[in-house]
């Protein structure tokens, strides 16, 4: 195999000036350049990435880590960040942590083994308001979707409070009165903000009660529970608004085996606009999110500070905060009920 040593040889030059062009640097002359590039097309020398990052402190590796590699939610973002690292000719490292902390600790410490320049991270809900490692990375982080209170890293997130408000404000505007939420996860900023944009909405009107809030976790099986619990807790629900769109098909499940209808009896949003939502019976009403522009976003704005990090090694600034905008899908899972 053709070394860096025998290009160096070969053209008259020393190792690093054939380390110099063979990283891009500007400080080589253009006939040393072109003496190195002839030797190395003559030879067919193909450098080490792993030489050549040791030489750069750079290797082109990008590590994403989300809750869920196989979930609806998370496909178009995750497509979003690997188109937009493929056009600029980086690689990927894709990893899901179950939503378990000390599985998202163990990936981020694995990620940073193989030499990471930067990670985007939709973090783990369930930590109790704890940082964990995020703070303590000394490499440029992006947390997308997930706002997590204690860490300051660069932010991509949605304004949940405004798509709680808008949905709950739809279903009142088709004349529900009694509408209940299935709120998510407790810690989690983004449902706080939606069940705080629910309230709002229901204020508005007079019609908010805290009997409506009904807790659950982020997942079908946890909607289904919390809308059997409503269901025998509460008589003649009009609406529910489901802060998700996987709680939102655990609550289908659950209104439909108490023999009602949807929006027959019951209306029902969702928030998120997973694939499936539209293909539902009815389709799905929901907060449709633009995941796909999120994750180019999200790339963006991690190479931006990557940048800023390689002309400047001591670089500090206030983390990012950067709100996708959303809005409501209206499809047929809501009905105007008569005054």
């Amino acid at each position: 195999m053709v070394t860096i040593k025998e290009v160096a040889k070969i053209s008259g030059l020393s190792v690093g000036t054939v380390s110099n062009v063979i990283n891009g640097l500007e400080t080589v002359s253009e006939t040393n350049k072109k003496k190195v590039q002839e030797v190395i097309d003559r030879l067919g020398f193909k450098p080490s990435r792993i030489a050549s990052s040791l030489s750069s402190k750079k290797t082109g590796n990008m590590g994403i880590i989300v809750p869920d590699v196989s979930s609806p939610f998370y496909s178009e973002m995750i497509k979003g960040i690997s188109e937009t690292l493929e056009i600029n000719g980086l690689n990927i490292f894709l990893s899901g942590s179950n939503d378990n902390l000390d599985k998202e600790t163990s990936l981020i410490k694995n990620m940073m083994y193989s030499w990471v320049d930067g990670l985007i991270i939709v973090p783990v809900y369930e930590r109790e308001n704890e940082p964990g490692i995020l703070n303590e990375l000394k490499i440029p982080v992006v947390l997308v979707n997930r706002e997590i209170r204690g860490v300051k890293r660069d932010l991509v997130v949605f304004n949940n409070f405004k798509g709680a408000y808008n949905a709950t404000a739809y279903l009142i505007k088709n004349n529900h009165k009694k509408i209940i939420i299935l709120s998510g996860p407790k810690h989690s900023r983004s449902f706080e903000d939606r069940v705080i944009g629910f309230k709002e909405a229901m204020e508005e009107k007079g019609l908010y009660d805290g009997s409506l809030v009904f807790s659950c976790k982020y997942s079908e099986k946890s909607g289904y529970g919390a809308m059997h619990k409503a269901l025998g807790k509460l008589q003649n629900i009009d609406a529910v608004f489901a802060s998700s769109d996987l709680i939102a098909l655990g609550a289908i499940a659950a209104i439909r085996e108490r023999g009602l209808e949807i929006p027959g009896d019951i209306s029902i949003v969702g928030f998120g606009d997973i694939y499936l939502s539209k293909y539902l019976n009815p389709p799905l009403t929901t907060i449709k999110r633009p995941f796909y522009n999120t994750g180019k976003t999200a790339v963006s704005l991690l190479l931006e500070r990557i940048s800023q990090q390689r002309k400047f090694s001591d670089f500090k600034s206030e983390p990012a905060r950067i709100i996708m905008q959303d809005l409501l899908e209206v499809r047929k899972s809501v009905k105007v009920k008569s005054v």
